[in-house]
């Protein structure tokens, strides 16, 4: 019987596709993006990200984390400004705007909390992720965020996954693990005891209550 669900959050609560954030931005500076280069663009800057945000362990390495990030996406798209405007976001980035729900958020957490089950993200990102999922309006409906640079180890490492199941006092066969990534977030939770659902960004989490 599943008791809790644990979601990762970018590529699953957060649509991190810059096409649905970053347009109205650009408009601000008068720029535009070559969409064409978005495959060239957004899988290094992500992967700089992802190989750096360990380190993002208070939040003046988180924003400079983020500036590097969104000045290397805004270069491989072709922006001019992108010095500017990765300014701009840093210093914005609390604005609801640039973290867009996927689809069934929140809705479908909603119905989750209604029918009692535990809710925790646990995710590979820095440690602002809390005021992130607060932004977004979303902090309330979780019962803890696990976010890897607070704790110092990253999916797919069993560790992460162990801390959770052991902060909110479930045990793997009670917990269905969603997320965007078929390794961190499907074959280890399976390999680990959990249920696991692989969702798609752009259809959101709404399958999960299909599973449930």
């Amino acid at each position: 019987m599943v008791r809790a669900v644990f979601f990762d959050a970018g590529g699953t609560l957060i649509h991190t596709d810059p096409r649905t954030w970053l347009p109205p931005v650009l408009a601000r500076f008068g720029e535009r993006a070559d969409w064409s280069r978005i495959k060239e663009a957004v899988l290094p800057a992500y992967a700089y990200y992802e190989d750096e945000h360990l380190k993002a362990t208070d939040e003046e390495k988180a924003r400079r984390l983020w500036h590097e990030t969104d000045r290397r996406l805004l270069e491989g798209l072709g922006v001019g400004q992108a010095e500017a405007i990765a300014d701009w976001l840093v210093e914005h980035w609390e604005q609801p705007g640039l973290w867009p729900r996927t689809p069934g958020t929140p809705e479908v957490l909603e119905e989750l909390k209604k029918r009692g089950l535990r809710l925790a993200v646990v995710s590979n990102w820095d440690v602002l992720l809390p005021r992130v999922l607060a932004s977004m309006g979303l902090l309330p409906y979780f019962d803890a965020v696990f976010a890897s640079a607070a704790l110092g180890v990253k999916k797919p490492d069993p560790a992460i996954y162990a801390h959770a199941l052991k902060a909110l006092g479930v045990e793997p066969e009670e917990v269905l693990f969603v997320g965007d990534r078929p390794d961190a977030d499907v074959e280890v939770p399976r390999q680990l005891g959990m249920q696991a659902l692989l969702v798609d960004p752009r259809t959101g989490i709404v399958p999960v209550l299909d599973v449930l």
